[in-house]
């Protein structure tokens, strides 16, 4: 039983500018060569070969692809054949020579998109709102002239922040503003809900004995809460960094529970995971902080000492080869390692340049280290290409 030999190529569907005329090395369907008989060798169902004049029985006879396929073509600047892809190639951008060389300002970059230079915004807090390329991206995430979209334009005396317009206090979460009493006509940020100087309104200081109200417990006063000077409040401790809460609601033991702690880290009850601590952020305050299985490394940073290869084994042992071409430095068992980008090797084995082969187009590596293809034959996505032969008969060089 003969087998079918097909055309095989990774363009699923872009058709070859040309076909290929056979020499007498023929070249199979798997990309290997024949031989310079011009026969097909094919093995029967009993595992026998036999010599057969492909022409004759109808199979296909394959001979390796020398011609580019759009979008791939031979620039002055390959290295192989049909190795540049004029449709992302930033050195080539839709024909052999054309640079995507726009000056790279302002977070902003020139590539090369289907074809066609293409300009965008590298940073997600920046945006090109003036439609001026030559500025880069200009409008900042806080920009009150482009707050959040491109042409909102904040109010005089607000802020952008977190893409909305709002006061300054706001942003810092504290909703309101009275006048600062020791540097007048300052203002001060405060939340007349909560703020024992300026309760409801500002400048009304609540009284910490309460007046007429129930006796409290040394460690607890009476402050504002709710815009009411009537709320029963914790006394701020000395150290300050480490506050006490009434988390039973009974006020005959007062501040009974100490904050900060694994089991009251940011309030009451917020207890942390086994293996974690309760570290206060200065930016945003007590968190639970180190999944199980990480380890804090430097302030809030937490780390898996086991995988991460920049806390490869201990913190701050980073891994080599960060800087080294299309390689991924690994970590294994606090161990270091590391691997190839995919489509990419290291045939040398220096360590120097990388993984300094793709292949993908290599020709003398395509698809693996030392799988070479025939002189002037197209590698694509790591294939030898081949297509059925222009001619009856297999021609001579």
């Amino acid at each position: 039983m003969l087998r079918r030999f097909f055309w095989l190529t990774a363009f699923g569907g872009i058709a070859l500018a040309s076909m290929p005329a056979c020499s007498r090395e023929t070249v199979l369907a798997d990309g290997s060569s024949e031989g310079p008989t011009g026969f097909v060798v094919d093995s029967g169902a009993d595992g026998t070969t036999d010599d057969v004049d492909a022409s004759i029985q109808g199979n296909v006879l394959m001979c390796p692809v020398t011609t580019c396929s759009l979008p791939y073509t031979t620039c002055a600047s390959s290295a192989f054949p049909c190795d540049v892809n004029l449709l992302t190639d930033d050195d080539n951008c839709g024909a052999c020579g054309v640079r995507c060389a726009g000056p790279n300002v302002g977070h902003s970059k020139w590539s090369c998109v289907d074809g066609q230079c293409t300009f965008s915004c590298n940073d997600p807090g920046f945006r090109n709102c003036d439609g001026n390329p030559t500025n880069g991206c200009e409008a900042a995430a806080d920009d009150v002239k482009n707050c959040g979209v491109c042409g909102n334009v904040c109010a005089d005396g607000l802020v952008c922040y977190q893409g909305e317009c709002m006061t300054a206090c706001e942003s810092m979460g504290a909703p309101d503003q009275c006048p600062d009493p020791d540097h007048p006509p300052n203002l001060l940020c405060t939340d007349k809900r909560t703020a024992d100087k300026d309760c409801k309104v500002c400048g009304r200081i609540c009284d910490p004995s309460g007046p007429g109200l129930k006796p409290l417990p040394d460690d607890m006063y009476y402050g504002c809460g709710g815009g009411k000077c009537t709320t029963p409040k914790c006394k701020v401790p000395d150290p300050p960094n480490s506050p006490k809460a009434n988390c039973n609601k009974d006020l005959a033991d007062g501040c009974e529970v100490e904050l900060f702690t694994t089991e009251n880290c940011a309030g009451c009850g917020d207890q942390c995971a086994p293996g974690q601590i309760c570290f206060v952020n200065p930016f945003t305050g007590p968190k639970c902080i180190c999944a199980p299985g990480e380890t804090r490394c430097f302030g809030f940073l937490c780390a898996h000492l086991d995988d991460d290869p920049d806390h490869c084994g201990g913190c701050n042992q980073r891994c080599a080869g960060f800087d080294r071409p299309h390689y991924v430095p690994t970590c294994t068992y606090g161990l270091c390692g590391g691997q190839c980008e995919e489509k990419f090797a290291d045939c040398d084995g220096l360590t120097d340049n990388g993984c300094e082969i793709d292949t993908r187009v290599d020709n003398r590596n395509c698809g693996g280290c030392g799988h070479a293809c025939l002189p002037d034959q197209v590698c694509s996505e790591g294939q030898c290409l081949v297509a059925p032969c222009d001619t009856e008969t297999p021609t001579t060089k």
